[in-house]
């Protein structure tokens, strides 16, 4: 049971893999994208993931022509959709920017156009967001980018997630334990739910935090999580929907700190006696 993501070979015995979950936090500025980049691998983040749509395609009728504030005027949702979302040339600089700069990426994709979009990039995983999980024509679709699938799921039911495995295969796939709230409060984070994931469809468990405390990944890792993914942006006080539900650049550090201090706490299941305790041991002998 495990996942392979370029180089990294995710199972029950190796580091947890962490994302930083950049989402749309970049507001559709290149250059805040690279910054948030440059952050996430200073924090130790083994991956950024950006989500990818053709709002023309996604977005629902309904709310196309819905009035929107933002930094850039009024315009409808459709038209601030597209407004921060990256095409070929943004995705081909962040391609070459996280080569240089050694550390992964991929996206959630969205709708069919997503997919076929990405198929360019030859993604070394892609990650299918938790509103798509029970649609199975789009999970066969993704199939067809011929890497691992990272499956959320957020508001999904027992039997939607079976269909979904049986739909992608659990075999270099990975589930993730999301509850679909924002933010999710403390009792909604239903962290046991990730073992029995592991348990259940032998498939690579993890979580997708929407949390805005750093310590409940660390938690998630306790409970068996191989990949925790986090919201990251650089400020919470920027404008956009995810931005006050997101980590810092400090709360990644210490995100990525704790999941390291539990991993190098766990130990190997023997019981052992150190020199040190022999010491005060032998001190207090005849006491």
């Amino acid at each position: 049971m495990k996942i392979k993501i370029r180089e990294r070979e995710i199972d029950d015995n190796s580091p947890a893999y962490v994302i930083a979950e950049i989402g749309l936090n970049h507001n559709g500025d290149i250059d805040l994208a690279k910054k948030l980049i440059l952050e996430a691998k200073k924090c130790g983040a083994d991956a950024v993931k950006f989500q990818k749509r053709f709002p023309d395609e996604c977005v629902p009728e309904d709310k196309k022509l819905e009035p929107r504030k933002t930094p850039w005027g009024n315009m409808s949702y459709l038209e601030y959709r597209h407004k921060v979302e990256f095409g070929e040339k943004e995705y081909k600089e962040i391609d070459s920017f996280c080569l240089n700069e050694n550390i992964d990426w991929f996206v959630s994709v969205w709708d069919h156009s997503s997919v076929d979009f990405m198929k360019a990039f030859n993604p070394m995983a892609v990650k299918i967001p938790s509103d798509k999980l029970n649609d199975v024509a789009f999970l066969k679709k993704t199939k067809e980018l011929n890497c691992p699938i990272i499956l959320s799921s957020g508001g999904s039911s027992e039997s939607i997630i079976e269909e979904a495995i049986s739909t992608v295969g659990s075999e270099n796939n990975a589930l993730l334990q999301c509850t679909s709230i924002y933010p999710c409060e403390v009792n909604q984070l239903d962290l046991a739910v990730i073992s029995s994931f592991r348990d259940k469809y032998n498939i690579v468990p993890g979580f997708s935090c929407h949390q805005t405390s750093p310590i409940f990944g660390s938690f998630a890792v306790s409970h068996g999580a191989r990949i925790v993914e986090q919201h990251f942006t650089l400020n919470r006080a920027f404008w956009g929907s995810d931005q006050a539900m997101s980590l810092e650049p400090k709360g990644m550090e210490y995100l990525v700190k704790y999941i390291k201090m539990y991993e190098e706490s766990i130990g190997n299941g023997i019981k052992k006696v150190y020199d040190q305790e022999k010491k005060v041991l032998s001190r207090t002998v005849g006491r």
